[in-house]
């Protein structure tokens, strides 16, 4: 299931086409899937979401429950932004990550809920994350929550034990004391992370 909710796109899509063609599309297809689900938590409210790759920003509103709207460029305090290179990026949405994703095992709607959604709303501050690939090259991510700069959290793992974090098969906490998880800056920015996931 978590394969469906990351479709592979062509090797030379531009960034235009992605998120201008491709996303809309997308959502389009989901709509089936969140006809069935309990979005009244975000009655009234929009979600806004911000991708910064290498400089050119893409943004997505997530608007009355039901529609999707992008725009090119900065929107106003977007509650999440991902700050992530055209090359990971283009590894992430063409599919040379999704044998990681195989793993997963969680249902991906799981994270769409009120719990996720309020225990986002109330995050601040910026999370870095330098993630180990299978060949040992580092994947710089960086997670802006609503708009805050500050607190700001750095972490190191691998990307694998990123993916654990996810499927819940691993703790933060066991992470750290096992070594496989370091970090610098604010502790408490990383445990509402752990709760976030």
């Amino acid at each position: 299931m978590w394969q469906s909710i990351i479709p592979t796109v062509p090797e030379n899509i531009s960034l235009d086409e992605f998120f201008t063609e491709f996303i809309p599309e997308q959502f389009i297809h989901m709509n089936e899937l969140l006809s069935v689900m309990d979005l009244s938590f975000l009655t009234g409210s929009d979600f806004k979401m911000q991708f910064d790759i290498e400089g050119k920003v893409y943004s997505v509103t997530f608007k009355n429950e039901k529609d999707l709207e992008v725009t090119k460029g900065s929107i106003g305090e977007p509650n999440f932004t991902v700050i992530i290179s055209e090359r990971d990026w283009r590894d992430a949405v063409t599919g040379k990550f999704n044998e990681l994703a195989d793993d997963f095992t969680g249902d991906p709607t799981s994270f769409i809920d009120a719990r996720h959604y309020e225990a986002l709303m109330s995050m601040n501050g910026t999370v870095n994350m330098n993630l180990k690939k299978k060949d040992g090259v580092n994947l710089p991510l960086s997670l802006i929550f609503n708009d805050e700069d500050r607190p700001a959290v750095t972490v190191n793992l691998d990307l694998l034990d990123a993916l654990h974090l996810i499927n819940r098969s691993a703790t933060g906490l066991g992470l750290l004391m096992n070594g496989k998880l370091k970090y610098t800056g604010s502790m408490v920015l990383l445990i509402k992370l752990q709760n976030l996931i």
